[in-house]
């Protein structure tokens, strides 16, 4: 139940200024009109101002001017979803905390907080980092986490520069032949590229990108396992190309993320841009803010907010209304855990939440509980979900 005078989202947004003790006259009259009008919106708001989650959610929404963040946040959800720009991660952060309060709101079954296994001291699962394994065309294998003096010098051979984060690739010289080089991060793994005309490539967790030391030809074209963020080195002369198996992505110059791990769906997310997809017959273009989703029958192309796909690239992982599975496969990932849903119901739960990307897990998954009304329990590096509700 709601106020008559507000909406859920703007009731969520009352909370979050009560909690943060900078509502005005006028704010405090409504939510205590919200308060009054049953029993359980007051036992909802007391178990949400006491719930460690929501308090350290808060210092976040402290660090911005949340009336005049609050009003940009309106302004963009008045506007069409392809204009709302993967850049505006403040904005993000504040209007994913309302977005999961509205839904507690109007559902009302925030289940109490709950005894947590996961917060074993020795039983902590830390976040992915940056490692990644270098290929040679020879089959030679270089560790990137490792810097010596015989890395250094077979990278040298390469044309590369290594920094333990980031493989930089140096522009080619006219005498340079296409050797093909494959990276390849592990699951907890991420890893930046920059390919040798410029192209910054961003890989996540459990990802192989296979491209040339140097483009030769008149296109370029990388092949694709996982999921990736690219920013195209703009060549009119030479379209960039990236294969995900029967999927093809052709661009110019532009701002996209393709993810295509196997047995899971084959996405293009455009930021910036214009990109052609191809799955065998089946062609379609995409804008600013459309993604592409690969079917059967060919493409199914929507508008999105972009920020739900590439925020991972950002330090977050946002959610909105995401299914709970899709959402632990990310998980499992990042943090190179299996995941076991002990409930098969729990995989199409709907979660929308702003995630911290570089928190252990335990608190991740203390997040989920709470938001989701689930359960975890956590064995070494398995993770088993069950239903709370």
């Amino acid at each position: 139940m709601t106020s008559k005078k507000y909406t859920p989202s703007e009731v969520a947004r009352l909370i979050l200024q009560s909690l943060k003790h900078e509502a005005t006259a006028e704010e405090t009259a409504a939510l205590q009109e919200w308060l009054q009008e049953c029993e359980s919106n007051r036992r909802f708001y007391e178990r949400l101002g006491n719930h460690a989650y929501f308090e350290s959610q808060l210092q976040e929404y402290m660090s911005y001017d949340s009336r005049q963040d609050w009003a940009q946040v309106r302004l963009r959800l008045k506007r069409p979803r392809k204009r709302i720009a993967y850049r505006l991660i403040p904005y993000a952060a504040i209007l994913a905390i309302v977005a999961t309060i509205t839904i507690l709101i109007r559902h009302q079954t925030m289940p109490a907080p709950q005894a947590q296994p996961m917060e074993v001291a020795d039983n902590r699962i830390a976040p992915g980092s940056s490692k990644a394994q270098l290929i040679l065309e020879n089959g030679e294998s270089i560790d990137l986490t490792v810097v010596s003096a015989n890395t250094r010098q077979a990278l040298a051979n390469a044309n590369a520069v290594n920094t333990g984060k980031t493989l930089a690739y140096a522009p080619a010289t006219p005498a340079a032949t296409e050797r093909r080089h494959t990276l390849r991060t592990p699951r907890g793994g991420e890893y930046e590229l920059q390919l040798a005309d410029g192209t910054k490539v961003w890989l996540n967790a459990e990802t192989e990108l296979t491209y040339p030391a140097a483009f030769i030809g008149n296109t370029r074209q990388v092949q694709l396992k996982g999921e990736a963020y690219f920013e195209v080195a703009h060549d009119t002369a030479r379209p960039f190309i990236v294969k995900a198996n029967d999927m093809e992505v052709e661009v110019l110059g532009t701002s996209f993320n393709i993810s295509a791990y196997p047995g899971s769906k084959r996405q293009t997310t455009l930021v910036e841009g214009k990109v052609a997809v191809a799955l065998n017959q089946a062609h379609a273009v995409l804008r600013p803010g459309e993604q592409a989703t690969a079917t059967p029958a060919g493409f199914e192309v929507r508008e999105v907010n972009v920020l739900n796909y590439v925020s991972w690239r950002e330090r977050r992982f946002i959610y909105e209304d995401q299914l709970l599975g899709e959402v632990m496969e990310d998980l499992g990932r990042w943090y190179n855990v299996e995941v076991f849903i002990a409930n098969p119901e729990v995989y199409d739960y709907h979660l929308t939440a702003n995630l911290p990307k570089y928190e252990d897990m335990n608190k991740v998954l203390e997040i989920i509980e709470y938001a989701a009304g689930v359960q975890f329990e956590v064995n070494n590096r398995t993770v088993v979900i069950r239903s709370g509700r």
